[in-house]
Parts: C-alpha cells; sequence; structure tokens
C-alpha cells in the first residue's frame, strides 16, 4: 500500500474542525472537558462546511511539510493480502518467515530469533517496539493500532538505529491476525523514485524569508526536518520546491501546557519572490472582533466534525480548502465557553493572546492539520491575519469556539524577531535548590540592518542575575549569548523580565519573562531515595513536595491538574548516577510520546525522558560529566482525568564518582654502579604527580 512518511507527535489543527480536544490546544484540553463538563455531544459525525478554494487565491498559504521518498509497503500474512502503512524513517527491507506475537513489546522480545513480529500498539514508542524485536532476533515488524482504524502517521524517529523493516497495520486485520497460529508473514518496505511530501501544519508567508506559524507546530524535536512550500494549493505535486529552514523562533513565552503566545517565526534559507499577508494590529482586530465580522480560516486539516470525548477526525484533503466563520470578542468566546463547560469564563483558558471564531451552530470550524494556517478578513486593501490556528475542543462542535493566537497582540515579538533584538529561549527555568545558583543560556540575535548596542535589564534581581558580557555590540545579523541565574534565598515559585533595549530607537526589541521553583532541602528523603554520598544533596518542593513511601523510596505528592511535584538531586563532581524509577498515572495509548501526566527526568534544565501510565520499577542510568548538576525528577499532571495511583516514584538512587586510576607501584632500585635507578625513581614519582594532579582537576 503506498502512503507518506508523517509525523505523529505534532498536534496540529486541522482545517474542518472536526476532531476532537486534540484539534490544536491538543488532547489535554479535551481530558479536562471530559472531566469537568458532563454533557456530551451527539457522536454523529458530520462533514465540516467548507469548500476548496480556488488555485491563486490565497498566494500567502504556506505548508510546513516533511519531504521524503514514496514508501511502499506490502504485508501478507498466510496468503492473505492485508492493507499496511509505513513508519518515517523505517528502513527498506523484505522479510518472511514465521509470526509471533510479542504483545506490548516493552521488553525484548523472547522467541523470535529469524521470525516477524507481531506487535500491538499503546505504551511504549514504535521506535522501542522495533527495537526490542530486533534484539531479541526478529527479522521484521508489523504493528497493529490499538483503537480503531488503520495505523498511519507512524514515526520511529531520524535517530532510529534499527535495521528491520517495519510496517503498521488496522486494530482489525491484527486481531485476526493475532487468532492465527503458526502461519507465515512477509511484509516489505520499499523506497520508491522521486519526492513527495506532507503537510503537518499550516502556515502564512509574511515577507522576504519569513513565514509565521503557531509555536506548537515547531515545538518539537522534528522540527529541523520540515520545509515550508510557500504558495502551496495541492499537497499531491510541488515537493521539490519546499524551502529548507534556518532557524525557527518561538515566542519566549510560549506556554505548551494552556498554549498561550502560540506564535513562531520561521527563517527559511533564501528569501522567497512571493505575496506577503498583512498583519492586523491589535486595535484594527478588536474593531473586528466587536463587529463580528466575517473571516477566513484555509488549511489542509481534517474535515470530520465531532464533539468533546469523540473523534478523532479524518478525510485529510490534498486541495486547500476555506470556511467562512465570524469573529467573537474575547468576551463572547469565555461565556459560550463556561456555558457549554459548566465552569465561570476565567477558567476557560481563552487569554487576552488569543481570538475566537464560530457559527452559532457549529458544523464549521477549522480541525487538526489546521494549526500554524492563518485567521484573516478580506478588506479593501486586500486580506489582513488576525489571527493563527491554535486549538479548540472537538472539531466543529456547537458551543465550542475555534481559538486562534492573536496577531496583534503578538506584533512586537513578529516585529522584533523579524527587523530588531530579540530574545530565543526557555522562559520555564529549572527548578533550582534554595541558595544555589544555576544559570540558563539565551540567544541574542539582531536581524535589524544596524549594528547595536543592546542593554539589558531585570525585573527581579533578589532572586535572578544577568550576564549580558558577550552582548554589548551585535552588528546585522549577528547573534549572542546571555545568561541568567537563579539564586532565590527563599522557597517557592520565582519570576523575572528581561527587558532588551536598542541603543538606536528605530530598532523594535523583545524581551522574555522567565518562571522557575527554587526547592528547599529533603534530607529527610535521601536515606530513603538510596544516597548516602556526600556530593549528592536533595531538594524538593512544587505544588507538593516529594514523601518518603512505605515500600522503599520516595514518591511524588498529591498534586492536581496543571501541578507538579519536584524532586531534585544535586550532584557534584563527574560520574555514573544510576536509578529505578516508577509510575502509576493516566496515560496517552493513542500517543505516547505526547503523555497526559507523567513523571520526567530533567538534566540541567534539559529534559531526557518520561514515563507514563502503568511502569513497574525499572533501572535508569546517566552519564555526568565533571560540574555542579541538577537531575530534576518532575511528576506532572495535565487538566481532568485521573487514573491508577496518580504518582512517581524513586528509590535506589546512586551516584559514583569517576576514580583516576591508581599510580603503578614503583619498583624498588636496584642498586648500581650508574645513575639509572636514581632517574627511574624521579621518573615515577613525575608520573604519580601527574595522576594526582589529575584527580583533583577532574573533583
Amino acid at each position: 500500500m503506498k502512503s507518506l512518511a508523517l509525523l505523529t507527535t505534532i498536534l496540529v489543527l486541522s482545517y474542518s474542525y472536526n476532531a476532537s480536544a486534540t484539534s490544536l490546544r491538543s488532547e489535554q484540553i479535551q481530558r479536562q472537558i471530559e472531566s469537568q463538563a458532563q454533557q456530551q455531544l451527539p457522536g454523529t459525525a458530520r462533514i465540516v462546511g467548507g469548500s476548496d478554494t480556488d488555485l491563486g487565491d490565497y498566494p500567502f498559504m504556506s505548508a510546513l511539510v516533511f519531504v521524503s521518498q514514496e514508501i511502499n509497503t506490502s504485508t501478507n500474512v498466510d496468503g492473505t493480502d492485508y492493507d499496511s502503512s509505513d513508519f518515517s524513517f523505517a528502513p527498506s527491507g523484505e522479510a518472511s518467515a514465521e509470526l509471533v506475537s510479542c504483545g506490548l513489546a516493552g521488553e525484548v522480545c523472547e522467541g523470535v530469533e529469524d521470525k516477524i513480529c507481531l506487535i500491538e500498539r499503546g505504551e511504549f514508542t514504535f521506535a522501542n517496539k522495533a527495537l526490542n524485536c530486533q534484539a531479541g532476533g526478529g527479522i521484521g515488524a508489523i504493528i497493529y493500532n490499538n483503537v480503531e482504524g488503520p495505523l498511519d502517521s507512524g514515526t520511529l524517529g531520524n535517530d532510529f538505529s534499527g535495521t528491520i523493516p517495519v510496517v503498521g497495520i488496522s486494530q482489525a486485520d491484527g486481531e485476526i491476525i493475532l487468532q492465527l497460529q503458526n502461519v507465515t508473514a512477509t511484509i516489505s518496505v520499499a523506497v520508491e523514485t522521486g519526492s513527495t511530501q506532507d503537510s503537518s501544519c499550516g502556515a502564512t508567508f509574511i515577507g522576504d524569508k519569513w513565514v509565521l506559524t503557531a509555536a506548537h507546530c515547531v515545538d518539537s524535536d522534528f522540527s529541523d526536518q520540515l520545509r515550508v512550500n510557500v504558495g502551496e494549493y495541492d499537497l499531491t505535486d510541488g515537493a521539490d520546491d519546499a524551502v529548507p529552514i534556518s532557524r525557527i523562533y518561538l515566542h519566549p513565552n510560549y506556554s505548551s501546557n494552556d498554549f498561550d503566545f502560540d506564535v513562531a517565526l520561521i527563517e527559511l534559507t533564501r528569501s522567497v519572490d512571493g505575496t506577503a499577508i498583512a498583519l492586523a494590529d491589535a486595535q484594527t482586530t478588536l474593531e473586528f472582533t466587536q463587529a463580528n465580522r466575517i473571516a477566513k480560516s484555509i488549511g489542509w486539516g481534517g474535515r470530520t466534525a465531532y464533539g468533546p470525548g469523540e473523534g478523532p477526525t479524518g478525510n485529510f484533503p490534498d486541495i486547500l480548502q476555506e470556511v467562512e466563520l465570524p469573529l467573537l470578542t474575547n468576551t463572547q468566546c469565555r461565556n459560550i465557553f463556561a456555558d457549554s463547560r459548566n465552569t465561570t469564563a476565567s477558567q476557560t483558558g481563552v487569554t487576552d493572546n488569543m481570538i475566537c471564531a464560530a457559527v452559532d451552530l457549529g458544523g464549521k470550524s477549522a480541525c487538526q492539520g489546521d494549526s500554524g494556517g492563518p485567521l484573516f478578513v478580506e478588506t479593501n486593501t486586500g486580506p489582513q491575519q488576525v489571527g493563527i490556528t491554535s486549538w479548540g475542543i472537538g472539531c466543529a462542535a456547537q458551543g465550542y469556539p475555534g481559538v486562534y493566537a492573536r496577531v496583534g497582540e503578538l506584533l512586537g515579538f513578529i516585529e522584533a524577531t523579524r527587523f530588531g533584538v530579540g530574545v530565543s529561549g526557555d522562559a520555564r527555568f529549572t527548578n533550582s535548590p534554595v541558595g544555589n545558583a544555576f544559570g540558563q543560556t539565551y540567544t541574542i540575535t539582531n536581524n535589524s540592518t544596524v549594528s547595536v548596542m543592546p542593554t539589558f535589564s531585570l525585573s527581579n534581581t533578589s532572586d535572578f542575575d544577568v550576564d549580558s558580557s558577550a552582548c554589548e555590540l551585535l552588528t546585522a545579523g549577528e547573534s549572542c549569548e546571555l545568561s541568567i541565574a537563579i539564586n532565590a534565598s527563599s522557597v517557592g515559585e520565582k519570576q523575572t523580565t528581561l527587558t532588551v533595549e536598542s541603543d538606536i530607537p528605530e530598532v523594535p526589541t523583545n524581551g522574555i519573562t522567565v518562571q522557575g521553583f527554587a526547592v528547599g532541602a529533603a534530607s529527610a528523603l535521601e536515606n530513603a531515595i538510596g544516597t548516602s554520598n556526600s556530593a549528592v544533596s536533595v531538594f524538593s518542593g512544587g505544588d507538593q513536595s516529594w514523601v518518603v513511601n512505605g515500600a522503599g523510596g520516595v514518591t511524588s505528592g498529591n498534586i492536581s491538574d496543571r501541578q507538579e511535584s519536584i524532586l531534585v538531586v544535586q550532584i557534584e563532581g563527574e560520574g555514573t548516577l544510576q536509578f529505578n524509577w516508577s509510575v502509576s498515572s493516566e496515560e496517552n495509548v493513542d500517543e505516547p510520546t505526547e503523555p497526559f501526566d507523567a513523571l520526567y527526568l530533567i538534566v540541567n534544565g534539559e529534559e531526557q525522558t518520561f514515563i507514563s501510565g502503568a511502569v513497574p520499577f525499572t533501572a535508569q542510568t546517566v552519564a555526568l560529566p565533571a560540574g555542579t548538576h541538577l537531575v530534576e525528577f518532575a511528576y506532572r499532571k495535565d487538566p481532568g482525568v485521573s487514573e491508577l495511583d496518580d504518582s512517581g516514584s524513586v528509590r535506589n538512587l546512586t551516584f559514583t564518582p569517576v576514580q583516576a586510576p591508581a599510580p603503578t607501584p614503583t619498583p624498588t632500585p636496584t642498586p648500581s654502579s650508574g645513575g639509572g635507578g636514581g632517574a627511574v625513581s624521579v621518573l615515577a614519582l613525575l608520573a604519580m604527580s601527574l595522576i594526582l594532579f589529575r584527580r583533583r582537576k577532574i573533583g
């Protein structure tokens, strides 16, 4: 079966707002709705009321695409052909052998040597499943869906190291095959000649080499593999026209938890000769919403509607689609959401950086796959973009407007990034021990045409410091690295705003607000967690501190929705950190890489991995270089559902410092008539001195 390589980890808004809470805002909001709203909308899906656009109508419309070679897959089991799909980054190859079930393949498969593994989707990543099949001697893998429908849009990741062919099939076919005994399967994955493209999100061309999209569309490890097809219309052709990306700028205060500031700028590797769309300012946008002006939303998203708790969407088009929607004031939008969700307007998640659009009875909207695309108003001077497709609850469901990033409120970031001095970096600061300074690096870029001498200031100098010594002068196009350090004297949430000013008033600037949490010493946890090493100190905090459990080890605190419980281990020196961790939480079985509730491992501010669902104690090892390190265990909850024990645990944590090799014993000199013995002794002592010096330096 012929298919395209797709990326599954980006939640995108499709053009027909037919999907569910995953629509853009993601399934996190849906989970909140499912738990808070007692009513469910009718389950009958309906085609969202859009239509094909005409070629050339919207030359500014762009597609974020993955360009790859076309891939053919085939699957035959016991003489019967089954429809199958490929996985991005899966190796080419063919395998024919006896088929053996490997369950969820969470561990190395047994009894599969020289056989093909039949694996159920869920709990573990596709890559781990395939690798566990190969590690057991398997020569191929068939992964079947764990929900109704085919297994489309799978990815093994660009760092997949396996070499066996892997294909995906539907849940129904998988359950049929599972009942067969001692049968032979033949699978193949073949790369064809020529390029093809698959759209993950929409975007808009705003001039020169700049494209505007949603931050959540490019907040992924896979974003560097995207290309941009400016002026796209029909996805079935034009893959060779897609332009590579030079740099991605996410709004410094973008939040993946609530999708506030959901905007990003993409800098292409070259300028594009195309028609740019105008961006509406805040006042113009306000006037449009107060008049409930008709706007258009366009994209290549799914066209199957669904209500909260339903979905997913489907029926993705190749031809660009459009739909007309009345704009809403934010007051109207919040009230509609509040009525549908039986909550208050302040709890709807609609911020001043967002704008809404919807028809009264539903049936028209954007949906998964439309994320990043424009919401715009046709005017006498041409289209003006007022929004960037961001999130929704269901697709085209009555009482649930589509929500877009409000361009007029985000122009400061857009203009500073394109024409001035902007900041890029993580707005979430590493949770740090009280009284221990820890720094994070931010990139300052001058995209203006002149040299500037920027100055920097912090709103909170009691808990934060800034080192801008490397950024005293920036020539046009130049970047520098600036460091912000947190050194809080008290426990609790800490925040500061970095303000950037230019010595040239005409050059716009943009700052960043960073937030972190100062955690307190938790010496009572040290024995329970398993360490007694003087190089290791334990701290805890967040919304609830970790506690000693009765089964040996420590467990996260009892937190609520949108909260986290933090355990920080500070380690001095180079060595190996080993521990066992487990979790018992709500799991996203459909998209394991996009967890609902999970226990995260974060090392020096960089998220390493996470576990989610029902995961028993498993061993983990982290190699640490010389220096001071903050190793954080954070149990975090999304909005809504709580399942199982709703906690994470850690035990048997040990740190083994690197030990310098013991010096070779110096042989006792044998008296002689020459001076060689004395010379050997001096050289041996010199070697010992070097070893000792090296040990002190490492420590």
